[in-house]
């Protein structure tokens, strides 16, 4: 096989359901056995997402989080960028939200915006393990340092609304599905994916990319990419082509670069 990558987007994609399929584990093993390089690209944040990988047991050439905030590639950072100018959304956030998390350095700030709203199993496990992972503070202004803001809103257009007003505020938000990701500017996870070609010194045809939500359209778009079938239409059309999960992807292009 020539040498290629595959960059996943974790939740709805790689992860679904709270686990990831033997096949696709298996998938990807063989990829990688064959010269490939695998990794994540995720809005998740370092502490819940290396958790849950090493839960599933799958090894990963390189991690994009926090939407490309930080990178990491052969157990090395090739980059971490902070979050500036969050403080006046903040009563936004507490207003518009049912929760969000602040993620520093080992350090986060979680508000639960609204006690009275029924939170989903899946994000009560999200919750949980920003409680586990991280010292938690009891005020936004106790980070030291910020390098994304995850928030849950109570449904997709929801979700749309905020991101879009968030932008009016002059910072980069990202919708996906129920949630919104606050980044810094210039953070994508094209972009980071991009950089991420770079260190690898490989062409932009050799890159694979899989995602299910709108804030993977960029990515799938740039890249050969493919979307989940739950995903909707326009993050299809922006990847062009379709998969019902990354191990079936894998094993395409395994089979693809073989001819």
């Amino acid at each position: 096989m020539k040498r290629a990558l595959f960059a996943s987007d974790y939740d709805g994609t790689l992860c679904r359901g709270g686990r990831i399929d033997e096949d696709t584990i298996a998938a990807a093993a063989r990829f990688r056995a064959q010269g490939g390089l695998f990794g994540v690209c995720s809005g998740r944040d370092p502490g819940t997402l290396k958790a849950e990988l090493a839960q599933f047991g799958l090894v990963c050439d390189f991690l994009i989080m926090m939407n490309g905030a930080r990178i990491e590639a052969d157990g090395s950072c090739l980059r971490e960028i902070t979050l500036q100018g969050y403080d006046c959304v903040l009563p936004l956030l507490r207003e518009r939200t049912q929760f969000f998390a602040i993620i520093g350095n080992g350090m986060a700030y979680l508000s639960e915006c609204d006690p009275k709203s029924e939170i989903p199993q899946g994000d009560q496990r999200f919750v949980q393990a920003i409680r586990r992972t991280y010292r938690l503070m009891p005020q936004p202004e106790d980070l030291p340092v910020a390098y994304q803001i995850s928030c849950r809103t109570e449904h997709d257009s929801a979700a749309v609304a905020l991101a879009d007003e968030l932008h009016t505020h002059g910072l980069c938000a990202y919708p996906n599905c129920e949630y919104v990701d606050l980044v810094p500017a210039g953070v994508g996870k094209a972009e980071a994916v991009d950089a991420v070609r770079e260190h690898y010194r490989l062409p932009v045809h050799a890159v694979w990319t899989a995602g299910d939500g709108r804030n993977d359209m960029e990515m799938l778009s740039r890249f050969f990419g493919f979307a989940m079938m739950q995903a909707e239409d326009c993050v299809k059309q922006a990847a062009g082509r379709t998969a019902d999960s990354v191990g079936r992807a894998l094993e395409h292009i395994i089979m693809e670069e073989q001819k």
